[in-house]
């Protein structure tokens, strides 16, 4: 026999020793390609970064008419209503009045003093930007995006010392009571968001809790409202806050998002058992932040009160469930 047919015959042999070895040491050429990992037991924090409009009440205080002013009470201190902030001394023969851009953009909304007391509690401030009287808790719901855009762009000004026409600002009350931070994300976002459950933003370091107090769906997007009842520093003079927000903390077993699927009412993923085989084993999502889950271990209480047999630690789960898994729940049924 030649060489070449010896060598042709080598080969042959090596490929079939090669294909005898893939179809018996090996289980599947699928089994080698697919996808799994471990479910193991941890914690799983959902957060989302906000960048939101401030909305406070807070009252312009005026002077009645020109007078000579008197700061008594610091900036930033908490007042009870009746208390004298500033003292007003009416200027005999001076009949000025304020004519300034701030001071038409109040218009009405404003409260005017003869002697400089408050008939409101709250925190005392000494600068105005103008959009107190459209920025408020009343009109949040009614204020496009472009209504807060303007709004919360405008500067503060300090108010007048020393002198004061007739009608010009003299101080100013943040109510120390609820606010509200109002901003936009996409509706995949929104999701993670559920009405009159709370949350924790940090600012400056300080966890500051709120809570979801709406989440309206708009043409494009979705407005989120939050609840606040904490005041920090910075506070008084802030329109808007970019911070970091944790919706949710969980402890559970970490699966990925893609592997779970909906089949006859129920979320669930598949499991390998110690044959290979691919077991559908329903599961309870605690939290998700769009990518990773927590879910229940073992077992967990379903909407009817029966427990349910899921997953446990350590077990390997397909990472993305093929067609043919899928499948293979309808011709179980």
């Amino acid at each position: 026999m030649s060489k070449k047919w010896i060598a042709l015959l080598v080969l042959y042999l090596g490929l079939l020793t090669v294909c005898i070895v893939a179809l018996y040491a090996i289980p599947s050429v699928q089994g080698m390609l697919e996808k799994t990992y471990i479910a193991e037991y941890g914690t799983l924090d959902v957060k989302d970064d906000v960048a939101a409009f401030v909305v406070k009440d807070e009252y312009v205080f005026v002077a009645k008419q020109s007078s000579d002013i008197k700061r008594i009470i610091e900036e930033g201190e908490l007042v009870k209503a009746a208390t004298r902030v500033v003292e007003l001394e009416a200027r005999e023969g001076d009949e000025s009045k304020a004519d300034s851009d701030i001071v038409k953009e109040l218009g009405a909304a404003v409260k005017q003093t003869e002697k400089g007391y408050t008939n409101e509690s709250g925190y005392v401030s000494y600068r105005v930007s103008g959009a107190e009287a459209e920025l408020t808790v009343e009109n949040m719901g009614s204020l496009t995006k472009a209504d807060y855009e303007d709004l919360c762009s405008r500067r503060f000004k300090d108010t007048t010392k020393g002198k004061a026409s007739e009608g010009e600002p003299v101080f100013s009350i943040i109510k120390n009571s609820k606010w509200y931070l109002v901003y936009y994300t996409s509706k995949e976002n929104a999701a993670r968001y559920k009405p009159d459950s709370y949350a924790y933003m940090d600012v400056n370091g300080e966890s500051v809790r709120v809570r979801v107090h709406n989440v309206e769906e708009l043409e494009n997007e979705t407005r989120i409202s939050l609840e606040c009842k904490s005041f920090f520093d910075g506070f008084l003079e802030m329109r808007t806050l970019k911070a970091p927000i944790t919706l949710a903390s969980a402890e559970g077993l970490i699966i990925h998002q893609e592997s779970i699927i909906e089949h006859d009412g129920r979320e669930g993923v598949f499991a390998k058992n110690k044959l290979g085989e691919h077991i559908f084993k329903p599961v309870s999502v605690i939290a998700t932040d769009g990518e990773k889950c927590v879910v229940y271990s073992d077992i967990y209480l379903d909407a009817e009160g029966n427990f349910v047999e899921t997953i446990g630690t350590y077990d390997e789960i397909i990472a993305v469930p093929s067609e043919e898994d899928i499948a293979s729940l309808d011709k179980k049924e």
